[in-house]
């Protein structure tokens, strides 16, 4: 099955419109019975659609037509044209619903197509209005396509059956009947047809439409189409929303600072949308900015390059002034992540921004001097000590974290008694005493090591290195000692002097 979606009208183009479609379908595919459920026609509509009905009917194919006559849209013109056209047709009108389906549904030997949406079969509904319909085109043997129409038969079977009360045959004397009685409209009457006209609104206002083009050369194959996408145009409708607009982004300026429009501090997406088109329209090459649009932006500092760098630049003066305001209160400003200030992470900031060369100028122009800012030895002992004693439930991995990463390389040079009373602590907190002497986390295979060098089933020459074939997973710990002399100093007071002697021969780093 090929499953398609058919927009048209947010562009003015009509190539894709569903009109085209049900034109292309008529030229393209023989099919034997066309069926169109329709709550409106118009003359104009299906003016458009009967060159594509004529060729198919000489190539035998039978249409039927149920039209409805709801709000006097359908008119006398359109229904006469059925007559002209021969079609076997028939008006729906119910004294309690309104007849409301838009189906086109194509029939033939090998496939069978659906198109069903929201286009009625008038010259609007088929290529101006923003309309959106769902294409369906399967074979006689898919399942699934099978399924849906053979629903789409049964829910239609009164009138496909013909055994509904509110079905009428189209005919002359039918059709004279319901003008005399002001149930369709008669398009004579009106002014012409040639714009965005929906016929329930006469507020429109018409402008002329775009040109339609050449129909009925549409393709549906398995291979996905192009999908249009947007472009932007200046329309008069967005000139005269121009000014509300601008007027709501000074608020958002006066509230947050910038110009950048976050989707997170503004419940109206409309104000994302005109912040992207005032940066699209200035940068675009084929469109113009209005000289006072240009001028009202540019006084309020509007942004028209990237929103991030903006929201970077927003969020470092931010933090510069709260690095201002510490220095100025006489904080002990630190760059440790642990140093808050105003309960925020003033020191993870200053850490985080060392590496960004600008960053780091405009700190350090505040006073802030990252190499005599540096917390003491004692400074973090004592730091350290205050956490651990506010930590109503401490987590020990956290604070062994700390204790290594702070606290137990400086030991040299925090005083004694701050010593004791780290040990102190951690005893009260973690039941158990606190170690000073910082754990190697590399592995030491020299065990394993001489156990390969004594088995004789694997290594009856008594080496010390091998291929990694008879060593295994300490072969590149002792390839390591083999190459680099300091590695090998680790563990050379763990050999006696036979051993020693030994490995000097096969090449390892002895003296």
């Amino acid at each position: 099955m090929i499953a398609e979606f058919i927009g048209q009208g947010l562009f003015e183009d009509t190539e894709e419109s569903i009109g085209n479609h049900v034109c292309s379908t008529l030229n393209k595919i023989s099919f034997n019975e066309v069926t169109f459920f329709n709550a409106f026609l118009r003359s104009k509509g299906l003016e458009k659609l009967k060159p594509f009905i004529k060729k198919a009917q000489e190539n035998g194919t039978n249409f039927t037509f149920f039209i409805g006559i709801d709000d006097k849209i359908t008119s006398k013109e359109a229904l006469e044209m059925l007559l002209e056209l021969k079609i076997d047709s028939y008006v729906y009108s119910s004294k309690q619903y309104i007849y409301h389906p838009k189906v086109y549904v194509f029939e033939g030997d090998v496939r069978n197509r659906i198109i069903t949406g929201s286009s009625n079969l008038t010259k609007s509904g088929l290529f101006y209005n923003i309309e959106s319909s769902i294409l369906l085109d399967f074979t006689n043997e898919d399942k699934g396509g099978n399924k849906v129409l053979n629903q789409l038969k049964d829910y239609f079977s009164p009138l496909l059956e013909f055994t509904s009360d509110n079905l009428d045959k189209v005919t002359q004397e039918h059709i004279d009947y319901l003008a005399n009685e002001s149930l369709i409209s008669i398009e004579k009457y009106e002014s012409d047809e040639n714009s965005l006209l929906d016929f329930h609104d006469n507020s429109k206002r018409r402008f002329k439409n775009p040109e339609i083009g050449t129909l009925g050369e549409i393709e549906i194959t398995e291979n996905a189409r192009q999908s249009k996408k947007y472009k932007f145009k200046i329309t008069e409708e967005y000139l005269e929303k121009w000014d509300g607009m601008f007027e709501r982004m000074k608020a958002y300026k006066e509230k947050f600072g910038r110009t950048t429009v976050s989707k997170n501090n503004t419940d109206d997406k409309t104000l994302i949308g005109w912040y992207y088109k005032q940066k699209w329209i200035y940068n675009d090459s084929e469109l113009e900015m209005p000289e006072e649009h240009l001028k009202k932006l540019e006084s309020i500092d509007f942004y028209f390059g990237d929103g991030k760098d903006e929201r970077s630049d927003f969020i470092r003066k931010r933090w510069l002034k709260l690095l201002s305001k510490a220095l100025k209160q006489g904080e002990e400003v630190s760059q440790i992540h642990s140093y808050t200030f105003e309960g925020e992470n003033l020191g993870t900031w200053l850490q985080e921004s060392k590496k960004d060369p600008e960053t780091r100028a405009l700190i350090e122009k505040t006073g802030f001097d990252y190499n005599k800012k540096s917390r003491s030895p004692k400074n973090s002992a004592i730091r350290f000590l205050a956490h651990l004693e506010e930590d109503i439930n401490p987590k020990k991995s956290k604070y062994q974290t700390l204790f290594n990463s702070r606290i137990i390389h400086r030991k040299d040079k925090i005083p004694d008694y701050l010593i004791n009373e780290i040990n102190k602590l951690w005893k009260q907190k973690f039941k158990e005493d606190r170690s000073w002497i910082k754990k190697s986390r590399v592995k030491d295979y020299t065990e394993e090591w001489k156990k390969f060098r004594n088995n004789k089933s694997i290594n009856p020459e008594g080496k010390w290195f091998k291929p990694k074939p008879y060593m295994g997973n300490i072969y590149e710990w002792v390839w390591g000692k083999r190459k680099n002399k300091s590695k090998m100093d680790l563990v050379i007071d763990k050999f006696n002097q036979e051993e020693l002697k030994e490995l000097k021969n096969e090449g390892f780093p002895i003296e």
